[in-house]
This record gives C-alpha cells, structure tokens and sequence, in this order.
C-alpha cells in the first residue's frame, strides 16, 4: 500500500484563513496526484483527538501528519501523536502568531510550505525536543508544548487575546499579531505582579514582583517577540526568562526592545537555563502552552530531548 499523507486542518484559524489555505493546498495535491487524507477540526481539542485516532489506525502506512492552522493546531496534533514519535509532523501557517514555523525555521507562505512538504526527504527529518508540563501535584497529567509555557502576565494576554474581538479582525488583514500587542498595552496598565519560587534542576531562586515567566524551547513567542534569544529546539533543555522588579513605565521599553532580544540586557531581566523546572506563586496565575490557556500555578515544567519529528 503506498503510503499518505495526513492533514488535520483548522478552518476557524487566522479568522478563516484556515480554510482559504486549505483550498489552495487541496488543489496543489490534487494536481501534483499525492496520496493524502484530510480531516477538519470541528471544536477544541478535536485536532489532539483526530491526530491520535489516525496515529493509532495508520501509523504503519502513513508518511506524516500535517498541521494547517495555528500554533495552537499544531499544539494539539503533537499532544495526540506523542506516542508515535517516529511519525513526522509538518505544518502550514494559518494562524495569527505562528511562532512554530519561525521557531523550527519551517516556511510561511502557503506555497513554500507545502512545497517544504512535498519535497522533503522523509528519512532526514529532524528530531527535535519537546516541552511536558503538569499543573499542581507531579501526579497530574502530562502534556506537551513544542514552543513555549508563560506564566504570569504573558499568560493573561494569550487568555485575553483569544477571548478579544480585535484578534479576529486583525486575522482578516493579516495583521494577527498585533492582537497580542493590543493586550499588552491593556493589561499593563492594570496587571499586578506576583511573588515566584523557581527550582531548576534542583537550584532554588526566589524573586518578587514578577511579570512573566517564559519557558521556552524555541527563541519566539508572541507573535515574534524573540523573549530567549539563545534557545535551541534540539539543545536538551529548556530557558527562561524571568521578569521581576519593573516599573509599570519601564514594562513599555522593555516590550520595545524583546523583538530583537535586546530585553536581557536590562537588570530587571533573569535568564536561566535547565532541564527540570518546578514554578510556585503566592497566588493563582494563568498559563499558557504554544499559546493556549492551560490553567494556573503551580506548575512542574520538563525537557523530553530529541521526542518529536519535524518534516
């Protein structure tokens, strides 16, 4: 039997622009007469669930699945495949930050992308590390990221971007990434900073006043802000970068500077470097994994190096 592709396509991505792309890529395979299957995301969730039915069903006869959507839709396909770590993910940008594809060095543009796919040979993808997480007691459930885990303030402004109406219109332009920008610029006039309790790799480190924690395995996120300059998705481990002790009035500058890095440079900036992370807060604070709200603090935080395949 020869072998197919897999597409788990979210239509509702990037405010329909899931479903645009789609159609082109459709018509691209057709006419290039490739093998594929194709399914369409019908709520939350459904992609994690699609991903594993077909990983389970075809894993013997498929070359790969592909993710047409957003950092989200990629999130759940990985989180539904993780026990096939053999099976290669690719992904199409439809979404509105897509850091995915800047973060694995993966093409933006419809044509490339699929083109990336096709052209691909299979037996040279890339193995790359990936994120697990449990909110609360160890004995949680694991889930995995491939890009990053905020918590704090960047968490709120994924929860509050997602919920916001400017996301969707700015999708319409293909402006999307400026919907987080808008939050930012809201919630920093009125978000209150936290007191933090790190262990990394079993080394204790307290701070007060704190904005954010990013936990990333990829230099972006955000849409773009480059928050830990120096990670690598393929290094067995994971960085953070930890913001404390801001004025309000100083948040703006350093939001000025994360797209190009230069943020660490500031004192109020902590950059750390681990493999196993344990987060506590004095209060409840909201999370996000790849961008989608994942519940609060606590939080335990681990590398699984080199656990999924890129096309």
């Amino acid at each position: 039997m020869e072998k197919f592709l897999i597409f788990i396509i979210n239509p509702k991505a990037g405010n329909g622009k899931g479903e645009k792309v789609w159609k082109k890529v459709k018509k691209e395979l057709q006419k290039r007469k490739v093998p594929y299957r194709s399914f369409f995301t019908q709520r939350p969730g459904h992609a994690k669930d699609l991903a594993q039915q077909m990983t389970h069903m075809h894993h013997e006869n498929m070359k790969g699945i592909v993710a047409v959507g957003g950092d989200g839709t990629i999130h759940e396909v990985i989180n539904g495949m993780v026990q096939y770590i053999h099976i290669p993910v690719g992904f199409i940008s439809a979404g509105s930050g897509n850091d995915f594809a800047r973060g694995f060095r993966l093409p933006r543009s419809t044509t490339q992308a699929l083109n990336h796919i096709l052209s691909s040979k299979f037996q040279r993808n890339k193995r790359y590390d990936l994120g697990e997480f449990r909110i609360g007691a160890r004995k949680h459930k694991a889930n995995h990221f491939s890009s990053s885990i905020g918590i704090g303030f960047d968490g709120e402004v994924a929860k509050q971007t997602n919920e916001s109406k400017y996301k969707g219109i700015l999708n319409t332009f293909g402006l999307g990434s400026l919907s987080y920008i808008f939050t930012l610029l809201k919630l920093s006039l009125k978000y209150e900073p936290y007191a933090l309790t790190l262990r990394v790799d079993g080394k204790l480190y307290t701070f007060e006043d704190v904005w954010l924690v990013a936990t990333t395995n990829i230099q972006y996120y955000g849409g773009g802000m480059k928050i830990c300059p120096s990670a690598r998705p393929d290094d067995g481990v994971l960085n953070l970068c930890i913001v404390h002790n801001l004025s309000r009035k100083k948040l703006f500058f350093l939001f000025g500077t994360v797209f190009l890095g230069l943020h660490t440079r500031l004192k109020e900036v902590t950059m750390l470097r681990g493999s196993e992370i344990q987060v506590e807060t004095d209060r409840s604070v909201t999370m996000h994994a790849d961008g989608e709200v994942i519940g609060s603090s606590p939080a335990t935080i681990k590398v699984l190096p080199k656990r999924f395949t890129v096309i």
